[in-house]
């Protein structure tokens, strides 16, 4: 495997980490209420995706334009891996060790909502108890349970890379490389 585009993946990916880390600091500090925005993860989905795109594209200028389809997704999952664990762990550590009064808020933010969604659907009034009885029962800032979760994030992630990957891949792949 190219070092250049393992280089490529780590550098986007602990940039795109410092992004995110500032972004979930400044949540934590104006309104810990957005951690829980539909919004706000939408953003941060689009804005990991960018970052992935973005490493696929600088790789293959940087090896002279022709790119297999592994080489194309190496970068962009060591960018998505990056970029998804570190803020887990800093979530883990706020929320979970250090703060965990606000974390508990968060949760109660999250029950709140989701009986809000439940019954805006219409969902009988049973299963919506069983389902916020569910969520009560969790604890969402253990460190098993946000792995899991950005485990999760970054399987379902990795499935527009894989796109992206067929997307920026050389037609010719299978063919003789052309010579520089």
């Amino acid at each position: 495997m190219n070092q250049t585009i393992k280089n490529i993946g780590i550098r986007y990916g602990v940039l795109l980490a410092i992004i995110l880390v500032i972004i979930n600091l400044f949540i934590y500090f104006y309104d810990y209420t957005l951690m829980n925005s539909i919004i706000n993860g939408f953003g941060l989905i689009f804005l990991i995706l960018i970052f992935g795109i973005i490493s696929m594209v600088t790789s293959k200028k940087k090896i002279g334009g022709y790119i297999t389809f592994r080489e194309a997704f190496t970068p962009y999952i060591l960018v998505i891996t990056i970029g998804v664990l570190v803020p887990t762990l800093l979530q883990f550590l706020i929320y979970g060790v250090f703060d965990t009064a606000t974390g508990e808020a968060l949760k109660q933010h999250y029950i709140a909502l989701t009986a809000e969604q439940l019954n805006k659907f219409n969902v009988p009034a049973e299963q919506a108890q069983v389902s916020i009885e569910a969520v009560k029962a969790s604890n969402p800032y253990a460190i098993g349970t946000l792995l899991t979760s950005g485990a999760i994030r970054i399987a379902m992630l990795s499935v527009a890379g894989l796109i992206a990957a067929l997307i920026f891949r050389n037609k010719t792949e299978f063919s003789a490389k052309p010579q520089a």
